[in-house]
């Protein structure tokens, strides 16, 4: 009986929402579990994009999990207390999902927030992904995403990932962000024609000189719309490179493949300080699929004395071919050690998550000597490498992915 005086206190205890929808008219449910606030920061934030977009939404509590009548989607964001641990507002969470059946299949997502400070570093946001993926009436949208120190950079990479799955465009505001970039002019060189997957390379000249590296973020607003696109940088001289896929019905990509020699582009750099090369590491194992092995190309043609490893995943040996030519050259001039491709359409079908769990050995080795590994491409990519890194850590050094993430052995850039 006391305990359901307090559940009855808790639903009294809603968290205030944006918008004017309740929780059996809104078509997304927002679920928070928050213990400090800074990640119902993030929650509001994309509420209000939401809101902005013309959706109808709803935001409470995870304890205040209930059935909601005409919901599809449900958008969870919640911390890890401590080494593992439900926030204050979560605690009811894991059996109130158990009791409560939703009226429809609802598709969900999670967000998860911690500190790499900590060994079980997001855990209990794992722990909800997995109790929604194992729920017969969840579906799940988007694989699990884990936000380290509440960065924005993070944050952004998993709403790229949001608004192309959902076909939104969904524009948020967050904490302590730049709000004005110095926009400037750059020159098409060479933009060379669509492969089979429909990806080029585009090399662009800035028309005045600029500081920046591979791994920073070239900013563009494509004509007709307001959203920026961001692409991750090579630094070929003091040329960009960028390699871009052409979407159906993509303002930006389709703009950027269809450019010709002599085009001026306007964009900004945005520096990307937390993807630099680590020249200083005594190795380094590149990881990529798709256009994310664009910043790697400058990487590698820059690299002088660090042993570098390069694992790259598409679909056929053509989609490789667009990069080829850099990765030999670097190869042949000793600035790479080795590089190994992942395919899925041909001979043994693989993922780059696949090559990697062939060398548990020489990755475990990698790892103690101080190796960093950094990944580029897509965040499904990135959430099936990170599980078989922290498999491969677990069982052949007893620590968990996040100790070395800690100590800078990790570098992500995903989206």
């Amino acid at each position: 009986m006391f305990s359901n005086l307090i559940k009855k206190l808790k639903k009294g205890n809603a968290m205030s929402t944006i918008g004017k929808w309740s929780k059996d008219e809104a078509n997304y449910i927002v679920l928070v579990g928050s213990e400090s606030g800074s990640t119902t920061v993030f929650a509001k934030a994309f509420v209000q994009g939401l809101v902005n977009a013309g959706q109808s939404v709803f935001m409470d509590q995870l304890d205040n999990y209930d059935t909601y009548e005409n919901a599809k989607y449900c958008v969870v964001f919640t911390a890890t207390f401590g080494d593992g641990g439900a926030p204050s507002s979560a605690l009811d969470f894991s059996s109130l999902v158990q009791e409560i059946s939703p009226i429809n299949t609802l598709k969900f997502a999670v967000v998860a927030f911690g500190s790499t400070v900590f060994s079980n570093f997001c855990q209990f946001g794992v722990e909800v992904d997995d109790w929604l993926d194992k729920h017969p009436d969840f579906k799940q949208l988007i694989p699990l995403v884990k936000i380290n120190e509440q960065s924005n950079a993070e944050f952004r990479s998993w709403l790229s990932v949001w608004n192309r799955t959902m076909d939104l465009n969904i524009r948020v505001r967050l904490p302590n962000e730049k709000k004005n970039l110095k926009r400037q002019e750059f020159e098409v060189l060479e933009c060379h024609d669509l492969n089979v997957d429909a990806t080029t390379l585009i090399r662009l000249r800035p028309q005045k000189r600029i500081k920046f590296q591979s791994g920073d973020l070239l900013n563009i607003i494509p004509e007709d719309s307001e959203k920026p696109r961001w692409y991750s940088i090579a630094r070929i001289d003091t040329d960009i490179l960028l390699s871009v896929k052409q979407h159906e019905h993509g303002l930006c990509s389709g703009f950027l493949c269809n450019s010709k020699p002599g085009d001026i582009i306007t964009a900004a750099i945005e520096t990307n300080q937390k993807f630099h090369f680590p020249k200083e590491a005594p190795s380094v194992w590149l990881i990529a699929n798709g256009t994310g092995i664009a910043p790697y190309l400058g990487m590698i043609t820059e690299n002088d004395a660090t042993t570098t490893y390069l694992t790259w995943g598409g679909r056929t040996e053509d989609s490789f071919n667009v990069y080829k030519n850099h990765v030999e050259d670097a190869y042949d001039n000793d600035r790479l050690e080795s590089y190994e491709l992942a395919l899925s359409r041909i001979g043994e079908k693989q993922y780059v998550q696949d090559v990697l769990s062939q060398h548990r050995k020489k990755i475990a080795d990698l790892f103690e000597e101080g190796c960093v590994f950094m990944l580029c491409g897509s965040m499904a990519m990135q959430h099936a490498v990170l599980k078989v890194l922290d498999e491969i850590t677990l069982t052949e050094l007893d620590q968990p992915l996040s100790a070395y993430q800690n100590n800078g052995q990790l570098l992500k850039d995903c989206y």
